[in-house]
């Protein structure tokens, strides 16, 4: 049985926090590589310029979002450096996780989705991004997979 009030106090410490946050740089990019590899099986042109477009479109408002709030207090990270909002490892995230729920449902999207969630966490527990970047990531990705 998983213990999770110890898990939490493993993933506050200075240790585990380090293993989450490269956890969580790993999962941005894999979640979304899946779900590309995902649609080279179905050999479907189309889908795949729907991943692009949708991957596209994630990247220019996230970028830009970072880009146009960096001055503002929405720019500073709980670390104390810049360009905090929104978070962009969760961003690619949920890019991913979403796409892959969009396209294949939910059964297929659960797992994707609760590693983009740790991904957010990882975020956050790393010190790297305020709740409020991380919830914004997530919709962003969301959002742009769903059009």
């Amino acid at each position: 049985m998983i213990n999770f009030s110890e898990l939490w106090q493993y993933m506050m410490s200075p240790k585990g926090a380090g293993k989450l946050e490269a956890l969580g740089d790993v999962l941005q990019y894999a979640i979304a590589w899946a779900a590309i590899v995902l649609v080279a099986f179905t050999g479907n042109v189309l889908l795949a310029h729907a991943w692009l477009y949708a991957g596209l479109c994630q990247i220019i408002v996230v970028e830009g979002l970072k880009r146009a709030l960096n001055h503002t207090t929405l720019g500073t990270r709980p670390n104390g450096s810049d360009h905090s909002f929104p978070s962009g490892h969760t961003a690619g995230a949920f890019f991913g996780a979403a796409f892959i729920t969009v396209v294949w449902g939910i059964w297929w999207g659960i797992i994707p989705l609760a590693l983009a969630v740790l991904t957010g966490i990882s975020r956050v527990v790393s010190k790297n991004h305020w709740p409020r970047d991380v919830v914004a990531g997530a919709i962003i990705a969301s959002v742009c997979s769903y059009t």
